[in-house]
């Protein structure tokens, strides 16, 4: 007997603390066999090592699901919002634009 498929995602009970999401602005994917990892973690200025705030295991197969949610979610927020540039995103470190502009003598 085939098991029965859900017709609707479950809801999803949250605590409070949990509402109010975490904060990430980098993260690191690991993969094996039979799982994903990804690492969601904070950097900020003047700290060197980055601060772990989340990490997610998924199976492969939800994990290519994700990628095609991601994908869809992406393109109707550059359909409302312009097409996003992701070019220089991959660099590590802050940079202090009022520091690279030339300071004229005085």
């Amino acid at each position: 007997m085939k098991p029965k498929m859900m017709k609707q995602p479950p809801q999803i009970n949250a605590d409070a603390a949990d509402i109010d999401g975490v904060y990430s602005n980098v993260f690191f994917v690991a993969a094996s066999r039979a799982e994903f990892i990804l690492d969601f973690a904070r950097i900020v200025p003047g700290v060197k090592n980055a601060k772990l705030k989340s990490r997610v295991i998924v199976s492969p197969h939800r994990m290519k699901a994700l990628v095609k949610t991601l994908e869809s979610q992406i393109e109707s927020y550059e359909g409302k919002f312009g097409k996003l540039d992701i070019d220089g995103q991959n660099a590590f470190g802050f940079q202090n634009p009022a520091a690279e502009k030339e300071i004229e003598p005085e």
